[in-house]
């Protein structure tokens, strides 16, 4: 799914929402974890570099993801 929003045109309101920030007040405490961020982490964890990047190619992604469901 990572794949498929970053390959996704700017101006769909998914990939605006993905990429965006939101514009309100944040409560004090420890940030929540995004989804996004867990993604990077187990990524970055099996050794993939440059993973937006890796995402557009939908060949490489797809090699990524196979290798990956072999480590977990």
């Amino acid at each position: 799914m990572a794949g498929h929003l970053v390959r996704m045109s700017d101006d769909r309101t998914v990939k605006e929402v993905f990429l965006g920030k939101p514009d309100r007040i944040r409560k004090a405490g420890r940030p929540r974890m995004r989804w996004l961020y867990c993604i990077e982490n187990d990524l970055k964890s099996i050794g993939v570099e440059r993973r937006r990047k890796r995402a557009e190619d939908r060949l490489a992604w797809a090699i990524i993801l196979k290798a990956a469901l072999f480590k977990l």
